[in-house]
């Protein structure tokens, strides 16, 4: 069978979850005979069309780079550009391929779906985050708070136009004001156009998704999420992602009256790492010896990160390690007690929470989303309520005061899923629908 999975970046050059599930899975098929090749977003500020083709470790990748920006920018050329249209199609009419699995959809969108339906060759869609709702990806509004859904073109075009510094900035310091601004802006030709675009969107993007074969999420969450907002749901199935073939890590004991608490993600504000720092720092002046070990890159936001050195800088048991390649995870792991996943946003299935339960780690992590539904509280790990310091230090509080605590939730984690076991399900639902469109 000949797949091509297409997504909007590869390693080793985009090295994100959704990245680096692609690469999994391909090398997973290939170990396993089946004929892959990848479809990759290289770079978007290009200002020729490019289409390299190159054999990377046995595996076929066409790298497309080409000009986001083209034709004045316009909205629609972040879900159906023709560049990548024609790029895809180029690819796909080379050779008879049987399937294609699009992972995420972010900047592929309607467009890929469509020229790949056009060409009767059956689709999967993975989403990995909220693209086909959200046009943020992570459901954060323009004023860095959580987004509950796109209940209308009105909102979600506000929330775009806020993106922009004119608007932003008002709405964070004055929000009666601005929302007394909006009530006119939306009816005026410039909030008019937006939410003509962000209807449009919303409509190819709808349509496209309810057009593809399958689409498997990660999370039931997510699936729950796409049905409230009016898809099409019916042919969704939960399939959680697997850990590639690791080690067995062996349960270790937590050192005796200390607490090593671990972070490992990029340092946003929406991932909330400010709740975790702002959490451990009441526990050492209450005296508790705790330490906080920080991985991960601070280039995404260099003021938030910054600002978080200096509050964290008179406690040397807070230690920044920066970034960290994939093979190291599990040598960090071992370093801590507990991982801790403080995001303010639905997170889908976090990759890292899977790796700290086959560390035998204890999680504690935010109340919301796909969090809430990989950590059950008080049976592998602890939740908190979202953007609550207070709950936090509570929760966290808890491994100094109740002395079982630890054991007792560690002795709750189960296997995490192997790749083996997802990719043996994805199997068969590529041979389903193979079958299907042969008949």
């Amino acid at each position: 069978m000949r797949i091509l999975i297409a997504l909007h970046g590869f390693p080793p050059t985009h090295t994100a979850g959704a990245e680096r599930q692609a690469e999994r899975m391909a090398h997973w098929l290939i170990q396993h005979d089946f004929d892959v090749e990848v479809f990759a977003i290289e770079n978007v500020k290009s200002k020729t069309v490019q289409l390299e083709t190159a054999d990377e470790n046995g595996l076929l990748v066409h790298r497309l780079s080409y000009d986001l920006g083209k034709d004045g920018g316009s909205f629609r050329n972040l879900y159906d550009h023709p560049d990548v249209v024609q790029a895809l199609t180029d690819v796909l009419i080379t050779k008879p391929f049987d399937l294609v699995h699009i992972i995420s959809g972010y900047l592929l969108g309607s467009g890929a779906i469509n020229a790949i339906r056009s060409l009767h060759i059956p689709v999967i869609v993975s989403p990995m985050e909220y693209w086909f709702l959200c046009d943020h990806l992570n459901l954060i509004q323009s004023t860095g708070e959580l987004c509950s859904g796109p209940e209308s073109d009105q909102k979600c075009a506000r929330c775009l136009l806020e993106m922009k510094r004119r608007y932003r900035i008002p709405a964070q310091i004055a929000a009666p004001l601005a929302n007394s601004f909006w009530k006119i802006g939306l009816n005026l030709p410039f909030g008019e156009h937006m939410i003509e675009d962000v209807r449009e969107r919303r409509q190819q993007l709808s349509s496209a998704l309810n057009a593809a074969d399958m689409v498997i999420c990660n999370s039931r969450f997510l699936i729950s999420k796409f049905n409230e907002f009016g898809f099409d749901t019916e042919h969704y199935h939960y399939l959680r992602q697997g850990l590639a073939a690791t080690p067995q890590q062996t349960p270790r004991a937590r050192p005796e009256g200390s607490l090593r608490v671990g972070y490992i993600g990029q340092i946003k504000h929406h991932k909330g790492v400010d709740l975790l720092i702002n959490a451990v720092i009441r526990l050492l002046k209450d005296g508790h010896p705790v330490s906080l070990d920080l991985w991960g890159g601070e280039s995404a936001e260099p003021e938030y990160s910054q600002h978080l050195r200096q509050q964290s800088q008179p406690y040397p048991s807070i230690r920044w390690n920066g970034v960290y390649t994939g093979n190291q995870v599990w040598d960090i792991l071992a370093n801590f007690d507990l991982l801790v996943v403080p995001s303010r946003w639905y997170e889908n299935s976090p990759n890292v929470i899977l790796e700290a339960h086959h560390s035998h780690l204890p999680v504690v992590a935010t109340r919301l989303g796909g969090m809430a539904e990989m950590v059950q509280h008080e049976t592998n790990g602890l939740l908190f309520q979202l953007n609550s310091v207070d709950d936090l230090y509570k929760q966290l509080r808890r491994f100094f005061t109740e002395p079982d605590l630890h054991d007792r939730l560690q002795s709750g984690i189960t296997p995490a899923h192997t790749i083996d076991e997802e990719m043996q399900d994805t199997v068969q639902y590529y041979h389903q629908l193979v079958g299907q469109h042969v008949t």
